[in-house]
């Protein structure tokens, strides 16, 4: 397990990144935006990563306070702004450390926002203003993920149902439970901004990369069984070449 748990946090949150400087930040002034940020409090987004996590981000005018708890792997630290593009809801500061990240906010209400964040690792600040509002779609970044104010409760949950077919193969979805072809396979984490599902069944585990999460009459998914749930986690959405068409019977 400390094994594991070593190459998940690996995977997940390491790895070299570059530093911002005071003289690049001079350098790129004029393209970084100054609208005001008028979001407050803490919003929470709760996912399984062999064990609940909860991401945390506290807004302040001049500042975004991030924190991640869980078993696996807990850190915090402060992003002071550079810039803000209301009209994007477009997002940039550093840290501590000179890490530049950015991040966009869409589909707020009084109690959630949707959020989509990057570290920008390559080049920094200059790959933040260079960068576009993601589609909706995209699974770069772990996606767009829903957080709640004030806390969240609850995990990612896959809201597909139903029972699905391809070729000789019969696929049961729900949320917690997948019966494979006649194997019940139990959940062990889902993340929506991914669109992965991974499970367990005895010895083995089962992932499965969904498509699209809207409810069609069939859906397009592709899966995998291994028995190193590490080697697994590692595969990315991007990597899926060949997709199912599973029909709902």
């Amino acid at each position: 397990m400390k094994t594991f748990q070593l190459g998940i946090v690996l995977l997940f949150f390491f790895g070299c990144s570059y530093k911002n400087s005071d003289a690049e930040t001079q350098k790129f002034a004029s393209e970084l935006k100054k609208d005001h940020f008028s979001y407050t409090g803490n919003y929470s987004w709760a996912f399984n990563l062999m064990g609940k996590q909860v991401s945390t981000h506290t807004f302040y005018p001049d500042s975004i306070v991030y924190t991640m708890e869980g078993k696996v792997y807990a850190t915090q630290y402060t992003m002071k702004k550079l810039s803000y593009e209301k009209a994007k809801g477009k997002w940039i500061g550093e840290d501590e450390n000179g890490v530049v990240y950015a991040l966009f906010f869409k589909e707020k209400t009084p109690n959630t926002l949707v959020l989509y964040k990057r570290k920008c690792k390559d080049k920094g600040l200059r790959e933040a203003i260079d960068m576009e509002v993601p589609a909706p779609e995209t699974t770069e970044d772990h996606g767009w993920n829903l957080y709640a104010r004030n806390g969240a409760d609850d995990l990612d949950v896959l809201e597909l149902t139903g029972s699905y077919t391809h070729e000789n193969h019969r696929l049961v979805i729900s949320d917690t439970l997948l019966e494979f072809d006649g194997e019940a396979v139990t959940k062990l984490s889902f993340h929506s901004g991914e669109r992965r599902w991974v499970g367990k069944h005895k010895n083995r585990y089962l992932q499965v990369f969904f498509k699209s999460l809207a409810p069609r009459d069939s859906v397009q998914l592709t899966t995998t069984w291994a028995t190193d749930l590490e080697a697994l986690y590692k595969t990315k959405y991007q990597s899926v070449i060949t997709w199912e068409t599973y029909v709902k019977q």
